[in-house]
């Protein structure tokens, strides 16, 4: 073998080096896989990413709880959020069924632990086949309008990115085009059964965190939640988790002057929320649950 062949071959290997380094840190911005993991890379845009100030350092449960507390959402209704506002207030790790490389090298070194040594698990799934892999579950609710919109967003920018407005005429999946209409059509489907099958076949107890209520009243919320894991923390560690509740995990732009929802979509969109409420209506009440 020449000098210059060993020469390219090293580099190929150098180059090939590289490229892994460069995959496992899937930037939250450029992140485009339907679920977590195999997108195309904006090689330098974690470097934009400014650093999470924790309250305390993260750290595993210790010991391991015995029972595992899902925190369940379909895509895009702020999943990422709720669990950066548990690692602030608790100083403990929430946990993923999947391995999102973006999230674990900004904020969320638990990606893909799913035991009880994290606080919660993240699931955009079904309830496992295993009825006793988690004994209590989180669920987190948006109206269907915005986390398909939030969603969507993510496929093509990350987690933080927006798309732009040329984006919603086609979309790639799974190398197949498919329209904006019929992707609301088939995710309002998937929105739906979601929250239908876990509200209907999950044995554990269920704590219903609304999205929007999140917003608008963190820390009473928050709080909630605390109180359905039976984690207790200080006044200090709710104000400061308070003090830095945006963090970077949330859109800071919106679509100005643009709405991609036709009068249909929102009509189809508004029978299917008002299902999921009158099951959840139903659950509460079999379950003399308040609120």
């Amino acid at each position: 073998m020449s000098r210059r062949s060993v020469f390219l071959f090293a580099a190929l290997i150098v180059m090939l080096y590289f490229s892994i380094i460069l995959f496992m840190l899937n930037p939250l911005n450029g992140a485009k896989s339907p679920y977590y993991g195999n997108g195309y890379l904006n090689h330098f845009a974690y470097r934009q990413l400014p650093q999470v100030n924790w309250c305390k350092e993260l750290k595993l449960r210790s010991p391991p709880s015995p029972d595992v507390v899902a925190l369940i959402s379909y895509p895009g209704s702020g999943n990422t959020w709720l669990r950066y506002l548990l690692q602030q207030v608790t100083g403990i790790v929430t946990g993923s069924i999947y391995m999102d490389y973006g999230l674990r090298v900004h904020g969320f070194p638990a990606e893909n632990i799913t035991d009880g040594s994290v606080l919660v698990v993240k699931t955009h799934e079904a309830p496992p086949l295993e009825s006793n892999k988690f004994k209590s579950a989180v669920v987190l609710m948006r109206n269907p309008r915005d986390c398909i919109l939030a969603d969507f967003n993510r496929l093509h920018k990350g987690h933080i990115g927006t798309a732009p407005k040329s984006a919603f005429r086609m979309i790639s999946q799974e190398h197949k085009k498919i329209d904006w209409t019929t992707y609301v059509k088939n995710q309002l489907k998937v929105w739906e059964t979601l929250h239908q099958i876990w509200f209907t076949k999950f044995q554990g107890p269920i704590h219903i965190v609304f999205y929007e209520v999140l917003v608008s009243d963190t820390r009473n919320t928050l709080q909630g939640i605390l109180n359905f894991l039976n984690f207790t923390v200080s006044q200090a560690d709710m104000d400061c988790a308070m003090n830095r509740k945006e963090g970077i995990y949330r859109r800071k732009k919106k679509l100005q002057g643009f709405d991609p929802f036709t009068p249909a979509m929102y009509k189809a969109i508004e029978i299917s929320r008002s299902r999921v409420l009158n099951i959840i209506k139903y659950y509460r009440k079999t379950h003399n649950l308040s609120g």
